[in-house]
């Protein structure tokens, strides 16, 4: 009897072993069952705009599944996002100091733009971060965009990196037809109404709006126009939506030829953001064009001679 009972202890004690083991290796199972994976798609011409990319989600799609299991729970990880130019050379990455941890539950997500690239916290370098910050767009050219999920803590990489290229279209400002550069126009004609005319910027952008900001300077005595266009306040600076002329009514006395005035003229383009679009300097500003308003008189007075 004592010997059935110890083997009946023994056999217990041999099930518990054998059942704390086969949780042990579950466990030790789930834990190494802490893989991610992950797939990104991304839009070839996205806007240049850095700041826009966070209101188009069709830019970016980043596919993410954690396979944790309810014993591993939930992960928190880093995205390092990247950008390299054309020939792979980096420009640009998180700075891991600012870019906050994320919470990944077991599952698969999608995040888009406004949820990985994260542009306060990147860092870019010298050339780039100073067109940035002048006009808030990436420069026109190829471009690749990379990224990777790490640990949260230990900055262990959890998935391989994945590189995607895109290209910053470059954009041809508005270019003046009317009133032609260094033209005159006829007071009698021009005290009601001068129509000025200009080509659309192009291509039309797709993925954001745009505005036209006409600017009128008037050249004063002692100036040349260019002097004119960099001091002066403009006497007109009127948005345009929508179409690329406007008739402008200047209610200004165009009497004599004493009264003949000079004056430069040119087109802003504007992003949704206020910004100046995308020339050298980020200004926005087309190459502008001057003219003159003289008296009939003084028009066939000057053919004359």
């Amino acid at each position: 009897m004592k010997s059935k009972n110890k083997n009946h202890i023994f056999f217990n004690t041999w099930i518990k072993k054998i059942a704390v083991t086969f949780f042990v290796m579950i466990f030790l199972f789930q834990l190494n069952a802490q893989t991610f994976t992950a797939q990104m798609v991304l839009a070839a011409r996205p806007t240049s705009l850095l700041s826009d990319w966070a209101n188009h989600p069709e830019i970016l799609n980043y596919v993410v599944t954690y396979y944790g299991g309810p014993i591993a729970g939930n992960y928190s990880a880093k995205i390092i996002v990247t950008f390299k130019d054309g020939s792979g050379n980096i420009i640009g990455t998180s700075d891991l100091n600012l870019l906050p941890a994320r919470i990944f539950a077991s599952g698969t997500v999608i995040l888009q733009s406004k949820d990985v690239v994260l542009f306060q916290t990147i860092r870019f370098t010298g050339n780039v971060q100073r067109t940035i910050s002048v006009t808030g767009r990436l420069p026109e050219g190829n471009y690749q965009l990379v990224l990777q999920i790490v640990d949260a803590k230990t900055l262990q990489k959890l998935t391989a990196e994945i590189i995607r290229p895109f290209f910053v279209m470059s954009y041809q400002l508005p270019i003046l037809m009317q009133p032609q550069n260094q033209s005159v126009l006829m007071a009698e004609q021009a005290r009601s109404a001068i129509t000025f005319r200009w080509t659309p910027l192009a291509p039309a952008p797709t993925q954001e709006r745009i505005s036209y900001l006409l600017q009128i300077f008037e050249v004063m005595e002692g100036q040349n126009p260019m002097q004119a266009f960099r001091t002066n306040q403009p006497i007109l600076n009127q948005e345009v939506l929508g179409v690329t002329q406007f008739i402008w009514q200047p209610q200004l006395y165009f009497g004599d030829s004493s009264q003949n005035r000079k004056f430069i003229w040119t087109i802003q383009t504007l992003d949704s953001k206020g910004f100046g679009f995308n020339n050298d300097v980020g200004d926005g500003r087309s190459e502008p064009f001057w003219f003159e308003i003289k008296s009939a008189k003084e028009i066939v007075k000057n053919r004359k001679e």
